[in-house]
Order: C-alpha cells, then structure tokens, then sequence
C-alpha cells in the first residue's frame, strides 16, 4: 500500500506541476497585469460629477427666479387691487371681535361716495344764492332776479313766515340789491341786503 500511497503521490504532484505550468503566468504577463491594475489605481476619476454639478446649479437658480418673479407679480397683483377697490359697488368685511365673535358687514363704497357727493350736492344748494334787486313793493315784493329775466314775486304770506323766523333783514327798501337764499327744494328761506359788492346785477 504504501508504493500505491506513493505512486499516487507521485502523479498527484506531476499533475499539480503541469497544471501549474499551464495557469502560470509568464513574468512578461505578470507586469502587463501589474502596470494595468496601477494605471486603474492612478487613474483620474471620470467627468461624471462635473455635468450632474452643473444640472443641479441650473434646476436651483430655475426655482429661485420663479419664486421671485411669483412673490413680485403677487405683491403687484395686491397692489392694483388696492388701488381699484372704489370700483366696486359692496364691500364684504369679515373679522372676528375682540370677545371671539364672527362679525361681517357689508360696506357700500360706490354708495357712500354717492350718498356723500348727494349730500355736497344738498349743501351747495341750501346756501344757493340768488341775487335780485327789489323794484316793486306792496303787500308783496317783487324782485328782479339778476340771474334770467325773470321777475320773482313773493306774497304777504312768505314774507310774514320769513319774518316770524328772523330770515329777513331789517333795514331792506325798495331798489335795494337782495340776495335770496334757496334751500333743495328751490324754496326762499332768507332775503337779505345783498352787500356792498353787489351793487347792480352783472350779466
């Protein structure tokens, strides 16, 4: 047994030797293998990093200019707003009160101007004033009225309410300048000396 032990030995290491020589490398192929894994060792890393860099940069300043544009065009979209809010006709206020309640009312804008240029309106009219000269007087007075051809008459019955609410000047004769206050309805609620700048009715 031992011979065969040996005799197996034996071809065991023959065959060992020639498989070794044929899977070993020659040393001109063992430096070709060396310099390769070195020259991969040293090798510069590729230009991957450089565009995938440059597309990041590109996407982030994208994104930071359509921010700013949208916050601009929402300031100036708040902006125009405000400045048209008159030409609307209502107004709706919501809110909520200091005790926690909702509150919400409803702010006629477009009104409150008409209501105010109405009232303006009013005012200019009670204080219209028309000039006249008094040319006549007998139980009533008739004046000229500078302002049209017109020959204003006022009876008894004016002149006494006039007078129980001191809305007529003593002191007034005949050819005196007058001015005669109106109120909305167009009524004479006062004559008066028309003063020292009127002296005769220009037209």
């Amino acid at each position: 047994m031992t011979k065969h032990n040996e005799q197996f030995e034996h071809q065991l290491d023959k065959h060992f030797s020639e498989r070794k020589k044929r899977h070993t490398l020659s040393a001109e192929q063992r430096d070709a293998l060396t310099q390769l894994s070195q020259s991969a060792v040293h090798k510069k890393p590729t230009r991957f990093l450089l565009p995938l860099q440059m597309n990041g940069l590109a996407c982030a300043l994208v994104v930071l200019g359509f921010t700013m544009f949208n916050t601009n065009e929402k300031q100036t979209t708040l902006n125009t707003y405000a400045a048209q809010q008159s030409n609307y006709h209502f107004i709706e206020v919501h809110q909520v009160d200091s005790a926690g309640s909702y509150l919400s009312e409803i702010t006629t804008q477009k009104q409150q101007l008409d209501d105010k240029l109405a009232a303006d309106l009013r005012l200019h009219q009670q204080r219209y004033i028309e000039y006249g000269k008094l040319v006549s007087v007998d139980d009533d007075w008739y004046i000229a009225s500078c302002h049209s051809e017109v020959l204003i008459q006022i009876k008894d019955s004016l002149l006494n309410d006039l007078n129980t609410k001191h809305a007529i000047e003593s002191g007034i004769t005949m050819g005196d300048m007058l001015a005669m206050a109106h109120n909305s309805q167009g009524q004479i609620i006062a004559l008066k000396h028309a003063g020292n700048g009127v002296k005769v009715c220009r037209g």
